[in-house]
């Protein structure tokens, strides 16, 4: 068995409207905080098994998250037909927003920022990120390049968790490249979401760029992203562009956001890294994101809304409403992590 994790923890300043907070938070690198535990059996003839339980802590405060709601799963891999995961796990529709975004989905940075909902989904879909009773299939290893994932999930009577889904993608020396498709089951309607994505190691710079569509009914939400990472002595300049623009029937539903973000990542060795990040998010119409994390989230968007009324005299819709939400975020931590190199992970 290993034991794997990380810790991160960082001093953060954000700003929302008239509100601003300065606390010390975690989850503000490329992986939040969290401890794991996995195994891998061979059984031979090119068989083995393997488990994966992951649990999200808070090392600010000491206190774990959850139970195991990161990931559990137990898996069957060989080597000529691939692999099947049973359990809770990530679905094929999280990996593009995540792979293919300079800071992936955490921190100030993060693509999942301003996608509505994260890590759930539209309406009452819950799926966004991952999906509990789950049975998945990956491809084998040797394909030329190509990879894929997909996934059946039940409800269980659970509203917005019964998904279906899978993601094909293409890698080959410094180009990947994937497109994937999910469904959760809302009511007598589906929430269905699309996402493509794909990024090119130059050398000097590697590129990156996703789009992400949701449509639930007649709402929809569409995400774009263009970013890169550049390499510079012992670490990375990381910088993104991301714009979402959501419309539906619903007076709350109108808007647009724009979120820029540029971080540095110094490695001070290979396990442990330092690390800063400054972000803005612009917010048109209805729309009222921030850049924070669900520790701070609360506060900071009753005063987005609140310093949207107030400053437009409640007109409805506030199509020329601008909402600024800043933040800093400096590293205050060692970033500690011990790989599990037991069962393969998609991307």
């Amino acid at each position: 068995m290993t034991v794997f994790g990380s810790i991160d923890l960082n001093f953060t300043y954000s700003k929302a409207g008239n509100a601003s907070t300065k606390v010390m938070d975690q989850g503000g690198y490329l992986l939040p905080s969290r401890l794991g535990f996995g195994g891998v059996e061979d059984l031979g003839g090119g068989f083995a098994t393997g488990f994966w339980l992951e649990t999200a802590v808070l090392p600010d405060t000491g206190v774990a998250q959850g139970g195991f709601g990161r990931r559990s799963i137990v898996s069957l891999t060989t080597e000529d037909l691939g692999e099947l995961r049973l359990g809770r796990d990530y679905t094929p529709t999280f990996w593009n927003v995540s792979s293919f975004s300079p800071f992936g989905t955490v921190g100030m940075g993060g693509s999942s920022n301003i996608v509505e909902g994260w890590p759930l989904g539209l309406g009452r879909a819950r799926t966004q990120a991952r999906a509990s009773n789950s049975a998945g299939y990956f491809l084998p290893r040797g394909l030329g390049g190509l990879y894929g994932q997909f996934m059946f999930a039940t409800a269980e009577g659970a509203q917005g968790t019964g998904y279906r889904g899978g993601r094909l993608g293409y890698e080959s020396g410094p180009l990947n490249v994937a497109v994937a498709y999910g469904q959760t089951a809302v009511g007598v309607e589906d929430c269905r979401t699309v996402t493509v994505g794909g990024s090119c190691d130059f050398g000097v710079v590697k590129a990156y760029v996703n789009y992400l569509r949701h449509r639930l009914g007649r709402e929809r939400q569409t995400n774009a992203l263009i970013g890169a990472s550049v390499p510079v002595g012992a670490g990375q300049i990381r910088v993104s562009f991301a714009r979402s623009e959501r419309s539906g029937p619903g007076l709350e539903t109108g808007g647009t956001a724009r979120q820029f973000a540029i971080g540095h990542a110094h490695n001070l060795s290979k396990r442990t890294t330092l690390y800063s990040t400054y972000s803005r998010i612009s917010s048109r119409g209805n729309a009222a994101y921030v850049v924070a994390d669900s520790s701070r989230q609360e506060r900071l968007l009753k005063a987005c809304l609140d310093y949207r009324s107030s400053r437009f005299c409640g007109r409805w819709p506030l199509s020329s409403c601008g909402i600024p939400s800043t933040a800093v975020e400096l590293l205050a931590r060692p970033h500690m992590t011990t790989p599990f190199t037991g069962a393969r992970q998609p991307a």
